[in-house]
């Protein structure tokens, strides 16, 4: 009785993952048990964007994992491994014995039996003897409950993520001569700030779910101080957009080393400014626009509460054009070389 007061009502929906499937595609195995309000005997439609995939009932519960007998299949190519769709929670059917009457009709009968044998339909094959995958010891399962990685959800639903990375260090510098007595003070720092926002397609049976989009802002400082007394400063902001792609494992899985490929194209704003103190005393101060591409690859990983963190190696190329110095000289600047970063994320 306590098992059927937490079960869902009608027409309540759930993400759910095929863990495994019968050689007849009749019988699947799905991450979601009665944790989730399941409970044996349940009806269930399953279903993608393109509509209605099976109809099934539950024939065997755990706390994180349950057996389905699905007596229709609309289209069985969406039956596999790593599915990702949504189940409804409907009402028991009627079926008939008659041939000639097969089309199955909901009706919300007043039958409260959970054996589907009861109303006429007939197990799958292999429904029997399939193997939830689960600990037969009682400590085992419920260390299952109790990690979540054990169960390791999917992360379909959020499918929304806001990474960031930031480093800065500051120091002060002197430099002295050792024959004239000069010395200079000054400091160096360096500061860099990576944030963005990545977007995700839910629907993981299109060809492009394993591509997400790409919005993300730089801000970078750089401060030096030379030998002999010179500074220089570079500040420079910019905005970028791109593309992931994850051609091996998708980006919704948790605990799993996810990789990815990545292609990002950003334009901003720089500004460079220079002060020499011996000699021939010069200082001048230039802004310019930027544009920079940039290419590479790395991994992610994420647990089952949506947090992440992801390494990676990118190639650069960077193209900074400068407005005219005192004496009507147009610069640029080009830059080229590898980075390696690693960030943290957040997916909702």
């Amino acid at each position: 009785m306590s098992s059927l007061s937490f079960g869902l009502e009608i027409d309540e929906k759930l993400t759910t993952r095929i863990v495994k499937i019968s050689d007849s595609k009749k019988t699947i195995l799905i991450n979601r048990g009665s944790e989730d309000g399941l409970v044996k005997g349940d009806h269930a439609k399953f279903y993608l964007s393109v509509g209605v995939v099976a109809r099934g009932v539950a024939i065997k519960i755990s706390p994180t994992r349950s057996v389905w007998s699905l007596y229709r299949l609309v289209n069985a190519d969406y039956i596999k491994d790593d599915q990702v769709m949504k189940l409804k929670i409907t009402a028991p059917v009627k079926i008939t014995q008659d041939e000639s009457k097969t089309l199955i009709k909901d009706d919300s009968s007043s039958m409260t039996t959970r054996d589907p044998r009861d109303l006429g339909i007939p197990l799958a094959a292999g429904a029997e003897d399939m193997d939830m995958e689960l600990p037969v010891d009682k400590s085992a399962a419920a260390a299952a409950v109790m990690d979540p990685a054990l169960s390791r959800p999917d992360l379909g639903e959020k499918n929304r993520e806001v990474f960031g990375a930031f480093s800065y260090e500051s120091r002060s510098s002197q430099t002295t001569s050792d024959n004239n007595n000069l010395d200079f003070s000054g400091s160096d720092s360096s500061m860099l700030m990576d944030v963005g926002f990545e977007y995700y397609f839910k629907d993981e049976s299109k060809w492009y779910s394993r591509l997400s989009l790409l919005a993300a802002f730089r801000l970078a400082r750089t401060s030096l101080l030379a030998f002999e007394g010179s500074e220089v400063q570079e500040n420079a902001s910019f905005f970028g957009g791109g593309v992931n792609w994850y051609p091996l494992t998708r980006p919704s899985k948790t605990y799993k080393v996810i990789p990815f490929g990545q292609f990002m194209y950003y334009l901003g704003s720089v500004s460079s400014s220079v002060n020499v103190q011996t000699g021939t005393a010069f200082s001048e101060d230039l802004s310019g626009a930027l544009s920079l591409i940039s290419f590479g690859g790395g991994v992610k990983f994420f647990i089952h509460n949506g947090w992440g963190a992801s390494a990676k190696l990118e190639y650069q190329s960077r193209v900074d054009n400068f407005s005219e110095d005192g004496a009507g000289l147009s610069w640029q600047k080009v830059t080229s070389g590898p980075r390696f970063i690693t960030s943290l994320s957040y997916r909702f």
